[in-house]
């Protein structure tokens, strides 16, 4: 690059910032009398000298608000449902670059001396753009796992796999902390990741094209627990419970205007259970029919730690960082027995005992950098973030024939050595041309390496010497490098909001296999362009908005890689390197209708088509292990065809009480699907439903109970037949020390009901499983706040490190 062309294009970059520099830019908070944030409050700026020149800005969900405005004498209105406005004369005729109005401090349209109302606070914020869930006010997860937590949040369904979904689709992006994470691939990092370390999740059903296109599903996102602009303070809780669950997590952080930290550790041990049943029936091979019954015991103890922190280096400028550092010491003992029948009659029984050990490792390390050409802007952003998860795991695995006679018969050996690394550089620049609209670019580099070394020996019993099984032994590396770029330009005129984008990722995939000798490269540009438009019906009342985007769905290392795992010698799952990406496009029209204080409807519409959709197939091979040949189910995923679902979810958010607070979600997914794959057909079409209800009830004085119902209907399609699954779950809190402290119990899974009943169907057998990954789970926490503040004159805090997602 010439020296010319660098200084043209330097020129061009920073000229925006210095046409803008006659602008003033305005920033507060809106909160009311008790020092509550109000959300999403309306903050318009009428000229003195020209009425008919009007701006306006909506706060954000935590009551802060910025925009520029010309040199000018201006008359603020605040305003909102439930609180009286108020007009505030504003001079900026002699202001520099920034206003700061600080606090500005409305008051509730009713006021009652000596009178103290305890509110139910809701845990659900519903906008048109995303879902957000605050995990502080859930006392059904207290105690409790990010799995928990996932059962409660709008859209999301949990399969009592530990796999999430949102309105049918398990391709979903998981970010944590605004980054796409490869610790969501470790279902033990999932299961003992404490809820109490957790602030929120937000989920976007519809990503625009500033955020990674991969997740045809849509976007979850997990935000820790951090800091907030106070002086010292923080949180204890100490939890236990049945089956064993129990440990600590400390949060503790510190900070003012310059600069803050947090410090975020927990230890605690957790032993879930599991229990599964598989009837197969063979039609044309001996046994006619097989039963086997498997239980899964793990004990998982863990240590977290997660610190971090924000500075600012100049006026204009901070630089921010965070690490995480999770280590879980898994110990699984698992025992599964055979049952063979010919016409009924027993014929073979056999059972097989596995001790798994193993330890994994999880590393995320973050910088970020942001340069504000105008103070608090936040126009330049840059970052970049490491990750390593890490597994290494040892298996023993004894069968021993107990029908028709007593024998041991062999001894299986398996290694499992895992390490996935992800790289994340980013960039993000926004330019706001005027008051009413702005772009945006941006840049995102991620690396991910998935290697992965599986191997299995068989023993026979009394001999020292294993041999090798091939066919479930390989060494592979799998890596994708993905390069991003976007921009996006958004507008508003009158009750019109626009948002148009275009996303482009250079995508370069290579598996390296040691058992095939083979290297398998796949190269592919894509173009993910996203639409949004809104129309304001009502100010802060009815909102409409209707979206458009085109997403995919890459198959990733762990289901690209041909590397598998040998618990169960009949069924076993393999990668396919041969998976290419689907392909999805999305469109969605939301109407938000807050009918009144008390009640709230947020019904949309749905549509989404899916190329080269990705369905698990099943099929019987023969696998030679030691000196026989078996017969097994091999489950791998595939392209089978094309997908289709539309429908409608419905979310009902009614508080007719101060102390009685309902969500309600219902949603029909009507689905077609059309493939083939090997001969077997995947045709199929039919409705699912899904539905769930959460109350929250405030007793008494500080006695709180909260349920969730959750339902989700049965399904048939292609080799596929699941049927209904209905789940409760149930909690209780008291406020103690003084609204300083809670103590919480829940139930997870009160009837024990939350089990998948499926039936899979081939040429020549058809199989019934009944998989219940965790038994009834019973949860009591203890936990306590403490800060620097008179109780009286506490507030609850802005975060100091605002999550924003890596596009």
């Amino acid at each position: 690059m010439s020296n010319k062309f660098a200084r043209l294009l330097i020129v061009l970059i920073l000229l925006p910032v210095f046409i803008m520099a006659q602008d003033v830019e305005v920033s507060g908070k809106v909160i009311d009398n008790t020092g509550k944030e109000i959300p999403f409050a309306s903050v318009v700026f009428t000229n003195q000298k020209d009425s008919e020149q009007v701006y306006g800005v909506i706060g954000d969900e935590n009551g802060s608000f910025v925009i520029l405005l010309r040199k000018e004498l201006y008359k603020m209105e605040v305003s909102t449902i439930g609180i009286n406005p108020i007009v505030i004369n504003l001079d900026l005729t002699q202001t520099s670059k920034h206003k700061d109005l600080g606090n500005i401090v409305v008051k509730s349209q009713i006021e009652l001396d000596e009178v103290v109302v305890k509110t139910n606070k809701d845990s659900y914020r519903i906008s048109l753009d995303k879902k957000v869930y605050d995990v502080s006010n859930d006392i059904l997860a207290k105690g409790g796992s990010l799995i928990d937590l996932m059962q409660n949040i709008p859209s999301v369904l949990v399969e009592p796999n530990g796999s999430f979904s949102i309105r049918g689709s398990q391709n979903i992006q998981i970010l944590l902390d605004g980054r796409p994470s490869g610790f969501t691939d470790s279902a033990t990092l999932l299961r003992s990741f404490p809820a109490s370390s957790i602030d929120k999740i937000e989920v976007i059903t519809n990503p625009s094209s500033r955020y990674i296109a991969n997740g045809t599903g849509g976007i979850i996102n997990i935000i820790l627990k951090k800091g907030r602009k106070e002086k010292w303070n923080g949180s204890v809780e100490l939890f236990s419970g049945y089956r064993l669950n129990s440990g600590v997590n400390i949060n503790l952080n510190n900070g003012n205007e310059e600069s803050s930290w947090y410090l975020n550790a927990g230890l605690g041990n957790s032993e879930p259970k599991g229990d599964d049943t598989i009837t197969t029936e063979n039609f044309s091979s001996s046994p006619s029919k097989s039963v086997q019954n498997s239980e899964r015991t793990q004990k998982l103890p863990y240590i977290l730690m997660n610190i971090g922190g924000t500075s600012k280096i100049t006026t204009k400028s901070k630089l921010s960082g965070s690490a995480i550092y999770r280590y879980v010491d898994t110990y699984n003992l698992g025992q599964i027995n055979y049952n063979d029948y010919n016409t009924e009659a027993l014929i073979s029984q056999f059972n097989r005992i596995e001790n798994r050990d193993g330890i994994n490792t999880f590393y995320q390390g973050n910088l970020g950098y942001d340069l504000n050409f105008k103070k608090d802007a936040n126009l330049l952003k840059l970052g970049f973030s490491f990750e390593r998860n890490k597994t290494e795991e040892r298996a023993k695995i004894e069968e021993i024939q107990s029908f028709p006679i007593t024998s041991a018969e062999q001894i299986d050996m398996s290694q499992n050595d895992l390490v996935i690394d992800k790289y994340l550089l980013s960039s993000d620049y926004t330019y706001p041309i005027n008051q009413t609209s702005r772009f945006s670019l941006g840049y995102l580099s991620s690396i991910t390496t998935v290697a992965n070394n599986f191997s299995v020996e068989t023993f026979e019993f009394g001999t020292q010497e294993g041999t090798l099984i091939p066919d479930l032994t390989d060494q592979t590396v799998y890596d994708e490098n993905i390069q991003g770029f976007y921009g996006q330009y958004e507008r508003e005129f009158g009750k019109f909001s626009l948002q148009i984008g275009i996303r482009t990722e250079i995508t370069d995939i290579r598996i390296k296999s040691l058992k095939e000798n083979s290297i398998k490269e796949k190269n592919y540009t894509d173009w993910f362009p996203s639409t949004l438009l809104r129309y304001q019906l009502k100010k802060n009342i009815k909102d409409l908005q209707l979206s458009l985007s085109r997403r995919i769905n890459r198959p990733g290392g762990q289901i690209a890689a041909p590397f598998t795992t040998f618990t169960d010698r009949r069924n076993i799952f393999v990668g396919n390197p041969d998976l290419d990406p689907s392909y999805v496009i999305i469109s969605e029209l939301t109407y938000l209708n807050k009918i009144s204080e008390k009640l709230s409807l947020t019904p949309t519409l749905y549509y989404r088509k899916t190329f080269q959709e990705m369905e698990f197939f099943v099929e019987k091979q023969e696998i030679t292990f030691g000196n026989s040949v078996n017969e097994v189910f091999i489950s791998t995923i595939a392209n089978i065809g094309d997908y289709t679902a539309y429908g409608t979810e419905l979310g009902i958010s009614y508080k007719p009480f101060n102390w009685l607070s309902t969500y309600s979600e219902l949603t029909f997914n009507g689905f077609k699907q059309i493939g083939t794959y090997k001969g077997a057909s995947f045709d199929g079409e039919g409705l699912l439903i899904y539905g769930r209800t959460n109350i929250d009830l405030l007793l008494f004085d500080s006695l709180k109970l909260s349920t969730l119902n959750n339902y989700r209907g049965p399904i048939k399609t292609g080799q596929y037949k699941r049927k209904g699954i209905y789940s409760l779950n149930i909690g209780i809190s008291k406020q103690l020390f003084k609204n300083q402290g809670s103590i919480s119990l829940n139930i997870v899974d009160v009837f024990n009901s939350n089990i998948r009943r499926i039936t899979t169907f081939g040429s020549d057998f058809e199989r019934e499983l009944k998989l219940q990954n965790r038994v009834r789970q019973i949860n009591l926490a203890i936990s306590y706040r403490f800060n620097n503040f008179n109780e009286n004159k506490a507030r609850k805090g802005r975060q100091f490190d605002k999550v924003d997602v890596i596009n």
